[in-house]
């Protein structure tokens, strides 16, 4: 595994927030690319930063759509909005040569009533893999979907639920994420993750409670985390995100980095 960081900078302290990253030992960035869209003197900044320090923003982030109707079926007309939006977000940021895409924000999955799950789950998917995997397929990008806790959504709060979708879809290029946080939240069986093979291509990590940066003698075993993801034939990205566990930030990085990399 490799272990990079979720971060965030304006324009004025891009070159040395990411230069601070580099130095500490992370080997890429994640962060939201909804942010630089049509933002040119921004954008070109934080490119210029990681061209200057040899890393990427490998990963971005970017909200589920909100264009689609969960609890009825998509119309054409729908995907189409979700295709060329996306496809000209991705396009505006494509310099950063992104690897994986993970898509979170609950609002967007909203399950209408318990009886509509199912046909929930089935509207997911076909954004996926209508929608969604088109235009991430033209970039060479894999999607990740992000499982949040039910004080965030009540759809899709579980790795097994975001597995499913996937399944549905039932295209190479839309996985899942497993995020500890949100994992620990929702009482997942670290053991079910041998049951996941094939799907799980990224992953955060941090505290689950509080939700800080890792540090020596928090408390926390992170090792079964570790182990899980290995079951699952996991061997990828793993993004800290979570608070800072100290007053110095910068500090806080570097405790989580000491504690995760002889786990890596």
């Amino acid at each position: 595994m490799i272990l990079g960081v979720c971060s965030w900078f304006d324009e004025k302290t891009a070159g040395q927030t990411i230069k601070t990253l580099k130095d500490i030992g992370y080997t890429y960035l994640e962060g939201g690319i909804s942010g630089y869209y049509q933002k040119d003197g921004y954008f070109n900044a934080v490119l210029k930063a990681l061209d200057q320090n040899k890393i990427r923003i490998e990963v971005g982030q970017h909200p589920f759509p909100g264009e689609y109707d969960p609890s009825g079926k998509q119309s054409e007309e729908a995907l189409a909005k979700v295709r060329d939006y996306l496809y000209n977000l991705i396009k505006y940021t494509s310099d950063l040569n992104l690897s994986v895409l993970v898509m979170g924000a609950g609002g967007a999955r909203t399950l209408p009533s318990p009886d509509k799950y199912g046909n929930v789950m089935d509207q997911m998917a076909d954004i996926c893999k209508y929608a969604i995997s088109p235009v991430l397929d033209e970039f060479g990008i894999i999607l990740a979907l992000e499982g949040l806790r039910k004080d965030e959504t009540n759809m899709m709060n579980r790795t097994d639920e975001s597995v499913e979708i996937a399944k549905r879809a039932n295209v190479p290029n839309i996985k899942v994420m497993a995020d500890l946080y949100h994992v620990i939240g929702e009482g997942e069986d670290l053991a079910d993750f041998a049951n996941y093979k094939g799907y799980i291509r990224h992953s955060h990590i941090g505290k689950p409670q509080p939700r800080v940066m890792p540090s020596e003698g928090d408390g926390y075993d992170y090792k079964p985390f570790f182990e899980a993801l290995r079951s699952a034939n996991f061997n990828g990205r793993m993004s800290v995100e979570a608070g800072p566990s100290c007053d110095d930030y910068n500090e806080s990085l570097r405790r989580a980095f000491e504690v995760l990399q002889p786990l890596l």
